[in-house]
């Protein structure tokens, strides 16, 4: 699935997807509620991974309001989605996510993953921040 992040303004967004059957979605958000949400979404399930998550949801018909995004892969990725976000808007460094995962996911705050994660969130953030006003950031989610 081909996600687009086009920047509208300071404030606004628009996510686009386009699924490998050729269905689409798109919405228009506000930037400070959904952005750091929606690109930690991605951080966490692509590094863990979580295939039924958010963004697997709406790879397999769920639409990006979130309808259909249901399961307990889903659940957990909302449960480590919103500390990665505060992470991201806090600049935490990877000691942080490593403590963030020790205490909210135990069984996974092993290896490099804090580090991984934390990667994945400064290259994300980077390429959002190097976007124009306009531009197209575009991710791909594998199927």
């Amino acid at each position: 699935m081909r996600i687009t992040f086009t920047r509208i303004s300071d404030d606004r967004h628009r996510v686009g997807i386009v699924r490998s059957d050729g269905t689409t979605d798109s919405r228009e958000l506000v930037s400070r509620e959904f952005l750091r949400h929606d690109l930690a979404h991605f951080a966490i399930e692509m590094e863990l991974p979580i295939r039924k998550g958010y963004w697997g949801c709406v790879s397999s018909g769920a639409s990006l309001c979130g309808n259909g995004v249901a399961g307990e892969e889903a659940m957990f990725a909302e449960t480590l989605a919103g500390p990665i976000q505060t992470l991201m808007r806090t600049q935490g460094d990877v000691n942080a996510y490593h403590e963030l995962l020790r205490t909210i996911a135990p069984a996974h705050a092993r290896g490099d993953l804090a580090a991984r994660v934390h990667e994945r969130v400064r290259q994300l953030w980077g390429h959002w921040k190097a976007t124009p006003c306009r531009g197209d950031m575009e991710l791909t989610w594998p199927e």
